[in-house]
């Protein structure tokens, strides 16, 4: 999609502001690129030295979920809280339920030679767990759901011709295939299937059009997919930060502009 430096930049910042208007302990995990954007952010700042891979762009998020040891709850950069939102959980949260079925149909496919027999796998679900939001308290959980990530890496990795050989050969089906979400949302899915937990989901509803509708009710925002970087979200985003937070957004902006040149 190009460099999409600055949109991310403001699209972070508005998240994590609109967060801390409700919630007292935030952190934000960045690498060295955006710290210098956001350290003045109102909440912990913490600086990672994160992997960057622009097929398994979900590796940071794991890293950071790994090493967590109280019960958390991780949001991601690309939703927005406008409104104080209860979060509450016994052992697990998520988003809400992806019935987009044809993002894992022939992943799942792809996987299941190699994972057939796993312990955490089952490849006849025909829906996901949206991550934007997730939390734990259950930290063996956690552990279990970490661990299933690095399994499906590892077979990721190792079977990379095997894999662009069979992305080529999709590429007629008229979608782009997301590994990502399969080992992200799909893993996690399949591990509480195997566990018998049924997780709480913050945004309920067995169709899109519900679940939009309650998302706007509660006042949640999520841009998944290319629809964060839609010319009409990135200048509403620059506008929300301007009227709402406007001294961070001129501290922000002032970087932006200085670096203009390194983001082109």
């Amino acid at each position: 999609m190009g460099n999409k430096l600055k949109d991310t930049i403001y699209m972070t910042a508005a998240s994590i502001l609109y967060s801390c208007q409700w919630y007292e302990e935030v952190e934000l995990y960045v690498d060295d690129i955006g710290y210098a954007y956001l350290e003045t952010l109102p909440c912990k700042v913490t600086l990672v030295d994160f992997d960057q891979n622009s097929e398994l762009w979900m590796k940071p998020k794991l890293s950071v979920i790994e090493n967590q040891n109280t019960p958390f709850i991780h949001i991601d950069n690309d939703v927005f809280l406008k409104k104080s939102i209860a979060m509450e959980f016994d052992k697990v949260l998520v988003e809400r339920k992806d019935i987009a079925y044809h993002n894992y149909k022939d992943l799942i496919t792809f996987f299941d030679q190699y994972c057939n027999g796993m312990m955490f796998w089952n490849p006849k679900l025909r829906y996901a767990w949206s991550c934007g939001v997730i939390g734990f308290k259950d930290l063996e959980l956690r552990d279990d759901f970490v661990n299933g990530y690095k399994v499906l890496e590892d077979v990721f990795e190792k079977n990379k011709n095997d894999y662009e050989c069979f992305k080529n050969s999709c590429n007629g089906k008229g979608w782009y295939l997301e590994p990502g979400l399969l080992l992200e949302q799909y893993n996690l899915t399949s591990l509480l299937s195997k566990k018998d937990i049924i997780p709480a989901v913050l945004i309920p509803g067995e169709s899109h059009q519900k679940q939009s509708s309650y998302a706007n009710e509660i006042g949640y925002t999520h841009l998944f997919g290319a629809s964060k970087y839609h010319p009409k979200n990135i200048n509403k985003i620059e506008e929300l930060l301007n009227e709402k937070f406007n001294a961070h957004y001129k501290i922000i902006k002032e970087k932006v502009n200085l670096n203009q040149t390194v983001m082109v």
